[in-house]
C-alpha cells in the first residue's frame, strides 16, 4: 500500500511538472503554504526533473558565478570599445590636422589642434647659437617696440646632427629681451609656423590679456598672422624671467620655443639696491630637444663655455625651460643662490647643487678662486643626462658646460 502511495505521489509529481512547463504557475493559497502534505515533503528529495522557483531576475543575479560571469562580460566590452577608440583616433589625424587653421577663432581650450610637423622644406638653421641680443626700435610714443618671428628651422645640437625646431628669429634659444623695470614695452609676434601659437611671459605681472593664454585672454595667433603685446614692466618685475610658446606647447616648447626676459632694476628703486653684484653674467637655459640634453640649445661637447678670470665673480642665470628635473652641479667650490624665481633672497643660500624644475629660475654666483688655466664641469647630476644618443657610458654629452679660467 506504502508502494503504491509512493508511486502514485511521483506520477502526480511528473504531471504537475509537465503542465508548468507549458502553462503559468499559480500562486500557491494560504492553505496550501501553510498545510504542505507528507507526500509534497516528500517530493523534494524524489529525482525528478528540476524546477526553479521563480524569483525576480536579480536575485538570481548576485550568487558569485554569475557575478564572475558578467564582470569578464563588462571587461571584454572595455577592452573592445578601448581598441577601437585608439583605432578611430588614430585614423583621424588628417581631420585634426585640417582643423589647425579654424583653431585661432576659439576661445574655449587652452591649446589649439596641431598636425604632427615634418622636416619637409623646412630650412637649416644660418646661426649657431642662441641668446643673441633682441633688437628693438623706440615707437612714437616712447615705447621699445620688439619684433620676434617664430619660425621652423633645422637646428644642430651637436655638430652634424639635425632636428626639427620651433623658434624664435632661427634659433634655440631665442633672442634675449632686456629692458627695464619702468619700460614700456610692446612686442609683436609674427606667426610662420604651419599651427596656431601664442606667447607668456613667464613670472611678469600683465594684465591678463597679454599673459598669453588662449581661451582666457587672447585667441592664437594663426599662421601667417601677427599679434602685438603691450604692457608695462614693474618695479617688481626686475630679474631673471623667460618667455614661452603657450598653444600648442606641448610640441613648440620642447622643440625649442622659448627664451629669456631680463628685466633689470629702475634705478633708486628697493631692487636696485640689493641687486647682486658680478663682473661676468651668463644665461644658461636648460631642456631638452629632440633626443637631446641642451644647455642654450647645444649638447656637449658643443655647449658654450663659462669663461672667467682669476678673482671674478660669475652670475648664472639658470632657465628650467624643460620638462624634466636637472639637479645641476659646479664642480671645485660652492655657489650662492641669491635669486629665485628672479626675486632676490634676504640672505643668499650656500650650495654645490640646485635642483632646476621646469619653469623655475635661478640666479647663482660664485667666485673665481682657481688658478689660471684650470676647468671645471657645471653639469646635472643625473648622469644619464651627460649622454649624447648613440653615446656609450664612457663618453660625455648632455647637460655639460665647461667653467675655464683664462690662462
Amino acid at each position: 500500500m506504502a508502494i503504491q502511495e509512493h508511486d502514485q505521489a511521483t506520477a502526480e509529481q511528473a504531471s504537475k511538472a509537465s503542465i508548468s512547463t507549458s502553462e503559468p504557475k499559480t500562486a500557491p493559497t494560504i492553505e496550501q503554504q501553510t498545510a504542505p502534505t507528507t507526500e509534497q515533503k516528500r517530493s523534494n528529495v524524489v529525482t525528478v526533473p528540476y524546477k526553479m522557483t521563480e524569483t525576480p531576475w536579480w536575485k538570481g543575479s548576485t550568487s558569485p558565478l554569475v557575478i564572475s560571469v558578467l564582470s569578464i562580460v563588462i571587461m571584454v566590452a572595455l577592452v573592445s570599445f578601448s581598441i577601437g577608440t585608439g583605432v578611430t583616433i588614430g585614423s583621424g589625424g588628417s581631420t585634426s590636422a585640417a582643423s589647425s587653421d579654424t583653431s585661432s577663432s576659439s576661445t574655449t581650450s587652452m591649446s589649439s589642434t596641431a598636425s604632427t610637423p615634418t622636416t619637409a622644406n623646412v630650412p637649416n638653421a644660418t646661426q649657431s647659437f642662441g641668446n643673441q641680443p633682441a633688437h628693438y626700435v623706440i615707437d612714437k610714443d616712447g615705447v621699445k617696440h620688439f619684433t620676434l618671428t617664430a619660425e621652423q628651422v633645422m637646428w644642430e645640437p651637436v655638430k652634424g646632427h639635425r632636428v626639427l625646431a620651433f623658434t624664435l628669429d632661427g634659433t634655440v634659444p631665442g633672442p634675449v629681451i632686456r629692458a627695464t623695470a619702468g619700460d614700456h614695452v610692446r612686442i609683436t609676434l609674427i606667426n610662420h609656423l604651419s599651427q596656431a601659437t601664442s606667447m607668456h611671459w613667464h613670472g611678469l605681472e600683465v594684465p591678463a590679456s597679454q599673459d598669453g593664454v588662449p581661451g582666457v585672454g587672447q585667441n592664437p595667433i594663426a599662421p601667417g598672422q601677427s599679434y602685438t603685446y603691450d604692457f608695462t614692466l614693474h618695479d617688481e618685475d626686475a630679474g631673471t624671467h623667460w618667455y614661452h610658446s603657450h598653444d600648442n606647447d606641448i610640441m613648440q616648447v620642447t622643440g625649442g620655443f622659448y627664451g629669456a626676459f631680463i628685466v633689470d632694476p629702475r634705478p633708486g628703486s628697493p631692487q636696485a639696491k640689493v641687486e647682486p653684484k658680478s663682473d661676468v653674467e651668463y644665461i644658461e637655459m636648460i631642456s631638452e630637444l629632440g633626443a637631446y640634453y641642451v644647455i642654450n640649445g647645444k649638447s656637449f661637447p658643443d655647449t658654450q663655455p663659462i669663461k672667467l678670470k682669476h678673482g671674478q665673480t660669475v652670475r648664472l642665470r639658470i632657465i628650467g625651460a624643460s620638462e624634466m628635473m636637472h639637479p645641476m652641479h659646479l664642480h671645485g667650490g660652492f655657489f650662492n643662490i641669491v635669486a629665485e624665481d628672479g626675486h632676490t633672497l634676504q640672505v643668499p643660500i650656500q650650495k654645490d647643487t640646485v635642483q632646476v624644475a621646469p619653469g623655475e629660475t635661478y640666479d647663482l654666483t660664485f667666485y673665481g678662486w682657481a688658478a689660471p688655466g684650470s676647468i671645471y664641469p657645471f653639469h646635472c647630476h643625473i648622469l644619464s643626462h651627460l649622454m649624447n644618443p648613440g653615446q656609450s657610458g664612457d663618453q660625455m654629452g648632455g647637460l655639460i658646460a665647461l667653467v675655464e679660467y683664462a690662462k
